[in-house]
This record gives structure tokens, sequence and C-alpha cells, in this order.
């Protein structure tokens, strides 16, 4: 598929559209210090704790209270919701393909209420994306094609009129299991060298590069 001309421009969430690296790590915090009594990270911990879905982390911590530390990053995250910040030139990205008549959706492995939460706080009305997709409504998350596959039945679209746009492995893992390209973006939560192995459409390292992948100038007076 040509991500110049495809109508449909499906987006991952976090890494893509909103960096939420501070927001995490201030809810991890706040739960490690008030249920656990710990600091954050603890050293058994990979790396790659950023990438992670926080379900994942705390079954890793302490498997026999995962439960328990999820509820309670649930209800920590919208008190460091403020910290969620916008990638400079991704609302405009959203608006343009408007305006050019292509269609934007929204397919994350995050829940609703954390998706509604980063999408007031970075200024993108929910309203502006065809179809939206989070964990509540698969079983499965990527890299199995689920989401993705979901996402393209409520905007009403072939995924050979389509293109997906995502951070990670998963992301492209995906978005191939469903019949797509994807794009991915290295500004997010992954490194280029941990994505050029498994074939990617294109890597883009800033808004501005994404936008040349999907064939939209940026406007003028917005930065890379």
């Amino acid at each position: 598929m040509n991500a110049k001309t495809a109508r449909h421009v499906l987006f991952d969430l976090d890494g893509t559209l909103v960096d939420t690296r501070d927001a995490v790590e201030c809810s991890y915090r706040k739960v490690f210090a008030e249920v656990l009594d710990r600091d954050f990270p603890p050293p058994n911990l990979p790396a790659e704790v950023f990438a992670m879905r926080p379900a994942e982390v705390f079954q890793q911590v302490e498997p026999e209270r995962a439960e328990e530390l999820y509820e309670a990053y649930k209800r920590n995250y919208p008190k460091c919701s403020d910290r969620v910040r916008l990638f400079e030139g991704a609302a405009e990205l959203i608006r343009d393909l408007i305006a050019e008549g292509r269609k934007p959706s929204l397919v994350t492995n995050k829940g609703i209420e954390r998706t509604l939460i980063d999408l007031s706080v970075a200024g993108i009305s929910p309203e502006q994306f065809a179809a939206i997709v989070t964990a509540e409504d698969t079983v499965e998350r990527k890299p199995h094609p689920a989401p993705i596959l979901l996402g393209l039945e409520r905007a009403g679209a072939e995924a050979t009129d389509a293109i997906y746009v995502g951070d990670g492995p998963q992301d492209i893992l995906a978005a191939r299991a469903s019949g797509m390209d994807c794009i991915s973006v290295t500004y997010g939560f992954y490194q280029a060298e941990e994505l050029s192995g498994l074939g990617p459409l294109a890597i883009a390292t800033n808004i501005a590069e994404l936008s040349k992948e999907l064939g939209i100038g940026l406007r003028k007076g917005t930065a890379a």
C-alpha cells in the first residue's frame, strides 16, 4: 500500500501521538510508594519497563498482588495526567489528514479511561477518529492482529486502503498480520535497531518525517 495515498491511517497512541513517559513514571512511583513502600524502579525490572504494559510490570514485581497494584495504578494515573505531552505536530497531522478527506483512527493496547485522559490533555478530540479501539475491545493485544482488524471494521476500511503507524515491534507485527504495512516511529519507546529488522514500510524519527511519509506537509509554523 502506498502510505501517501492510503485513505485510512490507524495510529498507536503511546509513543506515537502522545509522550506519556513522565505520567507513567509518576504513576508507578505513587503505586510503589503507597502500596509497596518501595522505590521505583526496582532493580529486577528490565530496561524496557516503559514499553511494557502496567499489568505485565506488576506481574513481574509482585505476582500475588498484581491485580491490586494494577488497580492502584489506574487510580493514580489521573493524578499524573498533567505530565502527558503531545508530540509536537501530532495534532496538526491529524487535522491535515481529515482536511484532505482521509480518515485517522486510533488502535491502542491502552484502556479506554486512560486513553481518553491522554487525548483530553493533548487536546485531541476523540471525534476526530473514524474508529477507536482500546484494551477493553478485544481479548487479544498487539502483536495479535485482532485490535487492528477491529479498527478496520469500525472505520469501514479495507486493509488494502490503510496504513498503520506505531512505535513498537508489536505494531509492525500486528499490522502485517492484518494485511497492512506499518510506518514505525523512533521518537517513542523503541530505537530504530529494534524496528528495522522487522521490515516496516518506513521509519520516521519525528512527526515531520512521518507527515512526509504519509504525504502530508505540516502546516507552516509547526516544528519537527
